[in-house]
């Protein structure tokens, strides 16, 4: 089997005032025509494939009409190496909305349903405390005179009974509160004015977000949407407005794709790199060379040497102008390859090193042959207040030391093959400050960091289903192993690698019935309502496991045969 990895290495900056004066004009050229008939084309393809308005008309190819825009704007010929790269630049741009739309109506499609059951569990409670604030009427009267003594409520009907001239209700965290019958009630109608707006509000939030199917994308802001705000947000005029102007210029032409070919002795027609003599020679796009001079490679610039040394393949070259603190603008170029390899390290025999990745952590562990643990770990990190390229290099170190663990033991490396949308669904309802770290973890990030550094090393990642780890982390092995929950769901992820499958501890075998094909989901089920938190709390905790299952009786029976499975453990 053939392995392949495509990574970019940057090169050092090169700085445009020690460039001449020519040379900086032909850069500038350069960078606003190729991007000029990127928007140009991008356009146009927009509005063939959204408006029905053909681009290609009169029997012209696309190659054609490129190089008759580029005539008429410049007078000059479209080389046929720019034309390539400007196909490869918009494509690039076409997929990645056409994966944005299909993730967007994903998104879309699973914000609904935990919208709808919300609204569902909100109409619910409603129901109830309508009931409530019923009885309250009725036993208003009944104090009165004006009517015989209503039946007494209960909890679970209306959350709240009343009971020895006591009114009692479900408070937060769920715990019974005392209070006056008439207090209750004023607050109780609060409570339903509130309740109502919510279910009012998600209802127009499923209403608009059903509208929003099959819409069609908006067009690609060239320049960046920030830009554009601040011009319409702060009312921009004379020297304001012309700096505006040189920005947004800057920002829209600020990249130059170079596409690959592998017939070529150099991986490029256009950009010609010499790792001995460090040059790189740029064809700009009115025909003229220019011979860059000490530009270096210095991450993994080796393995771009010995690549085009070896003519193994094509190598796709960005040209990207930024500016410093200062204001001082330079050049940047990245080299993109991809490496094949025969074989990696895929084999079980001797067991596997799984993680489980954490907003401040990435947890470790270390499994045998036969499923069982040999060492658990953590490798930390903070992410906090950082930018994004400063959170990249903090990353990139814990992935390091990550991989470097595995390698040493000759493991292949096992992770959960996360769903991210159904993350971000998950979110939605949760506390705001989990919700914070959550997005700010870059998941998907890392993962590509794991596995560009594990194919480097030889390595092969493996991904397993996600389901349930971090609960069957909490019921089975945190206690049992002395691990916390994040190492103990490192822990399984490594043991469904191995192929191992989980069974339910004996002292739940009472609360779920063994003719549940899932039973993990059934537990999970019950762990939402009752809470998580039960599973490492101490053994009076049994009064809360009653919520699990109404249709188990004798609780007494059930408590003394946990205990003695608790005990075991």
């Amino acid at each position: 089997m053939e392995y392949k990895s495509t990574f970019t290495i940057p090169s050092v900056r090169i700085y445009m005032d020690e460039l001449s004066s020519a040379e900086q004009d032909m850069v500038r050229l350069t960078f606003l025509r190729y991007n000029r008939m990127k928007e140009w084309y991008y356009n146009q393809s927009y509005n063939e494939k959204y408006l029905g308005i053909p681009f290609a008309v009169d029997g012209k190819t696309e190659t054609a009409l490129l190089k008759e825009h580029y005539r008429a704007l410049y007078g000059g010929k479209l080389s046929d190496y720019y034309i390539t790269s400007l196909f490869s630049s918009v494509n690039g741009m076409r997929k990645s909305q056409k994966e944005l739309i299909k993730l967007a109506e994903q998104e879309r499609m699973q914000r609904q349903e935990p919208r709808r059951e919300k609204a569902d569990s909100l109409k619910e409670r409603l129901v109830w405390m309508q009931a409530g604030k019923d009885w309250l009427k009725a036993f208003g009267r009944y104090l009165a005179g004006k009517g015989a003594e209503p039946k007494a409520p209960s909890v679970q009907e209306q959350g709240f009974t009343y009971s020895g001239g006591k009114l009692f209700y479900r408070g937060k965290k769920n715990q019974l509160m005392e209070e006056d019958p008439f207090v209750y009630e004023r607050e109780l109608e609060k409570r339903i004015r509130q309740t109502k707006a919510r279910i009012a509000q998600i209802g127009d939030k499923i209403r608009r977000t059903d509208e929003e199917a099959g819409r069609i994308p908006s067009r690609i802001t060239f320049g960046s949407k920030k830009q554009y705000k601040k011009k319409d947000t702060l009312s921009l005029t004379g020297k304001d407005l012309e700096a505006w102007h040189q920005e947004r210029d800057f920002a829209r032409n600020r990249i130059v794709n170079f596409s690959g070919r592998a017939v070529s002795p150099d991986g490029n027609y256009l950009c010609k790199y010499d790792p001995e003599r460090h040059t790189l020679e740029v064809t700009m796009i009115n025909g003229e060379k220019i011979l860059f001079h000490e530009v270096h490679f210095p991450y993994r610039g080796e393995e771009l040497g010995q690549y085009l040394k070896d003519r193994k393949g094509s190598v796709g070259y960005m040209m990207e102008r930024k500016k410093d603190g200062n204001g001082r603008e330079y050049l940047i170029f990245k080299a993109t390859l991809t490496v094949k390899k025969e074989s990696l390290n895929h084999s079980t025999s001797d067991g596997v090193f799984a993680y489980d990745f954490n907003y401040d952590h990435i947890a470790w562990a270390d499994v045998s042959s036969n499923g069982n643990l040999i060492k658990a770990g953590v490798i930390p990190f903070t992410l906090d207040g950082l930018s994004s390229g400063h959170a990249k290099e903090v990353l990139g170190v814990a992935v390091k030391k990550l991989v470097a663990l595995a390698t040493d033991r000759r493991k292949p490396i096992v992770r959960e093959d996360l769903d991210f949308v159904r993350k971000k669904r998950q979110m939605e309802y949760r506390e705001k400050r989990q919700n914070r770290k959550l997005s700010a973890l870059i998941y998907s990030k890392a993962a590509a960091m794991v596995e560009a550094r594990a194919f480097r090393e030889d390595t092969v990642v493996l991904k397993v289903n996600p389901a349930y780890t971090s609960l069957i982390a909490k019921v089975k092995y945190m206690k049992l192993k002395n691990l916390s929950i994040h190492c103990a769901a490192a822990y399984v992820i490594g043991r469904r690698g191995m192929g191992f499958s989980e069974k339910l501890p004996s002292y739940l075998n009472h609360l779920v019935p063994k003719t549940r094909k899932n039973r993990w989901r059934t537990v999970f089920t019950h762990a939402k309502k009752a809470g998580s938190s039960y599973f490492r709390e101490d053994l009076p905790v049994w009064d809360k496991w009653k919520q699990f299952d109404a249709n188990v009786h004798n609780y007494n029976e059930n408590y003394a045969l946990w205990k003695e499975s608790y005990s075991m453990q």
